[in-house]
């Protein structure tokens, strides 16, 4: 059993395109927009149960949704604008009304099992975040350090037109650079 022993290099990147029943594109280049701190995942999944003869026949546990809870090391302009969509002109940042844009979204889970650690890159395909809150206060004698949680609620993809959704992918890696290259590459970071 391999055990999470750290969490690095999160990316993301604009969606571009997407039809359901081929494949998703997103804008180049994305960024690793920040340092990791946490993550959080949770899956939505279908409860169903289908009873017959009074016994049950079958039950549906597939996966609906998901929601992340992400908190990075803080966030630039440059990265609110990305990930929450809020606009930019003459240099000044706007946050409106409109819906977060779509968005992928990735990072690397280092893992440890028997002493060797080897690093697992995961891709969400398609998510929104959205912070709820956000919290200032005043330097006192003892910091506090305060960043946002980004709050991502994600949406299955259909990439071949077999009506079966998509919503990561993921693979191990014995090394971090081979892990980062396989994020950039999703991503479109050169």
């Amino acid at each position: 059993m391999n055990a999470n022993v750290g969490m690095l290099y999160p990316v993301a990147a604009t969606v571009q395109t997407y039809t359901p029943g081929s494949s998703i594109s997103y804008k180049s280049p994305g960024s690793n927009f920040a340092e990791a701190v946490s993550a959080s995942l949770s899956w939505e999944r279908a409860d169903g149960h289908f009873y017959g003869d009074d016994v049950e026949l079958d039950t549906d546990n597939g996966i609906l949704g998901y929601t992340i809870d992400f908190e990075p090391s803080g966030l630039n302009d440059a990265a609110r604008a990305l990930l929450l969509g809020e606009t930019v002109s003459s240099s000044e940042y706007t946050i409106t009304s409109a819906a977060a844009p779509d968005v992928g979204f990735g990072y690397v889970r280092a893992m440890r099992n028997k002493g060797v650690v080897t690093y697992e890159a995961w891709w969400f395909y398609k998510l929104k975040f959205g912070v709820s809150s956000e919290e200032t206060r005043t330097k006192e004698r003892s910091v506090e350090w305060r960043v946002p949680t980004l709050q991502g609620v994600g949406s299955g993809v259909s990439l071949d037109g077999t009506g079966t959704l998509n919503f990561c992918q993921h693979k191990s890696f014995d090394n971090l650079a081979s892990a980062k290259s396989y994020l950039n590459t999703k991503a479109g970071i050169t």
